[in-house]
């Protein structure tokens, strides 16, 4: 996994800022500049003429890739804020606890990253559940499959980063 601040002066839109960033990290990353990111007919991020799945995340300021081989992954980075504040009701199933804006924040980044790990599914924020909340680690499951996978997290002064692997026989 790679975390690129984009502190850098750069001429673009915020977007091009964004994919300039993951480029950067691919190649810093892999150590292979000829690595290009493609994109699936649904948006979901791949590598072209590679053994590698990866993932890819943005918010103010960082941007996120995180790759492996052979294992399925999905990665969100959200910056702190109030702001999921306002919309938490629509992500927060009744049998979930959320009882503080971090841990609304971490539920929302850890949907978004199960979101990208099982992308096929094409999973609405009710159709997974938090299952349990530890320091570092969340269970959520799929309600589609009926299956749970772990996710890690780590906040910051700036961001939750959440992320999650899949080893490819689960999958």
């Amino acid at each position: 996994m790679g975390i690129w601040k984009m502190d850098e002066p750069f001429e673009g839109s915020p977007r091009e800022r964004e994919r300039k960033s993951v480029e950067w990290l691919l190649h810093a990353m892999t150590g292979s500049p000829q690595l290009s990111i493609g994109h699936e007919p649904s948006g979901k991020p791949f590598l072209e003429a590679s053994p590698y799945t990866i993932s890819i995340s943005h918010t103010r300021g960082f941007a996120v890739l995180l790759l492996s081989e052979g294992e399925r992954v999905g990665v969100d980075i959200e910056y702190r804020s109030d702001r999921v504040e306002r919309i938490a009701h629509r992500f927060i199933r009744p049998d979930e606890e959320a009882t503080d804006t971090d841990q609304k924040l971490l539920i929302w980044s850890a949907k978004e990253a199960v979101y990208k790990l099982y992308s096929e599914d094409n999973l609405l924020f009710h159709d997974m559940r938090t299952c349990h909340m530890a320091d570092g680690l969340l269970r959520m499951e799929n309600l589609k499959r009926g299956i749970a996978v772990d996710v890690s997290y780590e906040f910051t002064d700036d961001y939750v980063l959440t992320y999650a692997v899949l080893p490819a026989q689960l999958a």
